[in-house]
């Protein structure tokens, strides 16, 4: 017979480990590999930082064509896991990027085939993820809104590149090991950017969920 006291408790402790599983958060390292385009200047690299149990996160693409820029994309792009009829899972990225005309996807997905502990006062539980994950970025703009052709006569721009995603375990393990929210560990993702000499292609550091998304198309 058990207890209602002991039931009680055993719940109590099941629910507060649930939420503290909640409030984790996976950081993923982006490399962008130019494959093909017209006129097509893509990211280099950046973070991904999304919960642990998937849904809304924050993008942070590099650029180190000109100058080394970032922009922020908060609630930018998704992480789900995808499950086949044949008990086949993949864990995947998702994004898509738009201001003007100019439009742009990144998909990526990869084998959920690693294990990440999370850890509190009262428990140690073990989650399942993805260790890295491959994909594409796709962007096209016509310009048509443009005033006119560019000094050196071009116009319009097109292309692809290939993504790599990889689990960066010391920033997460940092993150969760502080009991860092969403929000804070992308402010720490972002202080590490500008410590390696990045700085806001904005020319501001607040976070601006209004522009984020459409911002993320600027170097495409």
């Amino acid at each position: 017979m058990i207890r209602p006291l002991s039931f009680f408790l055993a719940l109590l402790l099941t629910l507060t480990a649930v939420s503290s599983v909640q409030a984790q958060v996976l950081i993923y390292k982006l490399d962008f590999r130019k494959d093909k385009g017209i006129n097509y200047h893509p990211f280099t690299g950046g973070y991904f930082v999304a919960p642990l149990l998937g849904g809304s996160g924050t993008f942070f693409l590099t650029s180190t064509d000109d100058e080394r820029v970032y922009v922020e994309a908060a609630e930018g792009g998704r992480l789900f896991t995808a499950i086949s009829g044949g008990g086949d899972k993949k864990s995947v990225i998702s994004a898509s990027l738009g201001a003007g005309t100019a439009m742009g996807a990144l998909v990526a997905m990869g084998d959920i085939n690693h294990t990440v502990q999370v850890r509190g006062p009262t428990y140690t539980l073990d989650a399942r993820v993805a260790k890295s994950l491959t994909g594409m970025s796709v962007s096209a703009d016509d310009e048509s809104e443009a005033e006119g052709p560019a000094l050196n006569g071009s116009i319009g721009a097109a292309g692809f590149s290939e993504i790599k995603a990889s689990l960066d375990e010391e920033e997460t393990n940092r993150a969760n090991g502080k009991g860092q929210s969403l929000s804070q560990a992308s402010e720490a993702i972002r202080l590490l950017l500008e410590r390696q000499g990045f700085h806001n292609a904005d020319g501001d550091d607040d976070d601006d969920d209004d522009g984020g998304e459409e911002d993320a198309t600027v170097t495409e």
